[in-house]
């Protein structure tokens, strides 16, 4: 088989993938509980962090957030791609990703923490709290309302994935800020 083919091969082979993701999401997954689980998890949060952010370092925070966001839903693709883990349920059919955990739950949770422990120490300890949150109550609980679905991946990996994706994004958020704020003088 030339490379040709064998791409043509990889295309056919997406096409029937897609066609069953949506039969699946729209047999099995819209409007189920889950369904309006996640929906629920997708836009509360936000409502909540538009109530609590701090309005004047509200650009420090969204970056952090955003970066967050990045982060976790690279992450995502690449666990789903590499077949550790993958989502039964989610509120659309053609990004196989947990949306509202990647763009919601997550990065509000840590804008906040971000926002409220401001010293490093206080932040260490709460990203430390919530990684142990995560991974221990937040996982098993997807997996049990059979949302979140594990092959070769053990909630106990997500632990310090957690807590080194809040240190390394706060320094580098840190990081830009100074160099903006030097920018302005």
């Amino acid at each position: 088989m030339n490379e040709s083919q064998t791409f043509q091969q990889v295309i056919d082979t997406q096409n029937k993938s897609i066609l069953l993701q949506f039969e699946h999401w729209c047999r099995f997954e819209l409007f189920s509980f889950q369904f309006w689980l996640l929906l629920a998890m997708l836009i509360i949060p936000w409502i909540i962090w538009v109530r609590l952010a701090d309005k004047k370092r509200l650009a420090e925070i969204f970056i952090y957030g955003l970066l967050v966001m990045t982060v976790v839903t690279f992450l995502d693709e690449f666990g789903c791609q590499l077949n550790l883990w993958e989502y039964y349920i989610d509120i659309e059919p053609y990004f196989p990703r947990l949306i509202p955990m990647n763009f919601s739950m997550l990065p509000v949770w840590y804008m906040l923490v971000y926002q409220y422990a401001c010293r490093w120490k206080s932040f260490l300890l709460a990203n430390f709290f919530s990684a142990a949150f995560f991974t221990f109550v937040g996982e098993p609980m997807l997996v049990a309302l059979k949302i979140y679905v594990l092959f070769t991946w053990k909630h106990i990996y997500s632990f310090p994935i957690y807590i080194i994706i809040a240190v390394l994004l706060k320094a580098l958020t840190m990081l830009v800020m100074k160099k903006y704020r030097q920018a302005q003088e």
